[in-house]
């Protein structure tokens, strides 16, 4: 089967570091009274709302992050949230849990359990009236990703559904020292992408068996590039590149 993508050429503006989208505020009032709240040893503030339609918040400070939830399970009074987290490893979600117990934890892996305390009274009521909510601190996501023979990555993110979508960006560079190169125009249509920067173009070719390949051009010079699954590496993207810090999830710190 023939991979298509829709017919579109755009100039895209360079999405520079202080035109980074911020949060918007999450209001929690019609869902305040389903809410509990958790810590950890370490600072870090977890408000969760259990049941059908289950949503978290976490953050280090004072400012919350909602959670990407991505699955939910239950045994009576015992129930599990998984997240999307992309830094944990073993390509597994975290998660926040009651357990049978009746005690809570945080899971980022195997080997990363975090237990929680259930905060009451006051002390939850003024998290709840003097925190800040906000939607996801992951403003882009992975779009695609490359690496020549000699290590090179070439990453193309762009900005999540929440802040607006489209607002490609490429990187170039080895792991930990990736640039952003400005862009210039952006070409896709059922034969690929092109994204044009001042360093070079980034070119992806979609054959008719369905097959991909990608060069990078500079200067008149070609060189083939590895095409990578940005699923498979998005622990790698999110940890290693060096393109993100902050985003905001449970695993961030792991």
């Amino acid at each position: 089967m023939r991979w298509w993508i829709a017919v579109v050429v755009a100039v895209v503006p360079l999405v520079a570091a202080a035109d980074e989208p911020k949060p918007k505020p999450v209001d929690i009032k019609p869902f305040r009274a389903q809410l509990i709240v958790l810590a950890d040893a370490s600072g870090g503030t977890y408000v969760v709302k259990p049941g059908e339609d289950p949503r978290v918040f976490y953050g280090p400070a004072k400012t919350l992050y909602e959670q990407v939830v991505s699955g939910r399970s239950a045994n009576g009074d015992a129930w599990d949230i998984a997240t999307w987290s992309p830094r944990s490893p073993e390509f597994k979600p975290g998660s926040i849990a009651r357990k049978l117990d009746g005690s809570f934890e945080k899971f980022c892996s195997d080997e990363i359990k975090v237990g929680l305390t259930l905060v009451t009274g006051d002390k939850a009521k003024a998290i709840l009236d003097k925190y800040q909510f906000v939607t996801s601190g992951i403003f882009h996501l992975p779009h695609a990703l490359f690496r020549d023979d000699s290590g090179v990555y070439y990453y193309v993110d762009q900005l999540a559904k929440t802040y607006g979508g489209h607002g490609y960006r490429v990187f170039v560079g080895k792991k930990g020292a990736m640039k952003q190169l400005p862009l210039t125009d952006v070409a896709s249509d059922s034969g690929g992408e092109v994204f044009a920067t001042k360093g070079g173009d980034l070119q992806l070719t979609v054959t008719d068996a369905g097959g991909k390949t990608a060069v990078w051009g500079k200067g008149g010079k070609k060189t083939p590039l590895v095409v990578l699954n940005v699923e498979r590496d998005e622990a790698m993207i999110f940890r290693d590149l060096g393109v993100y810090t902050f985003i905001g999830t449970l695993c961030d710190d792991i």
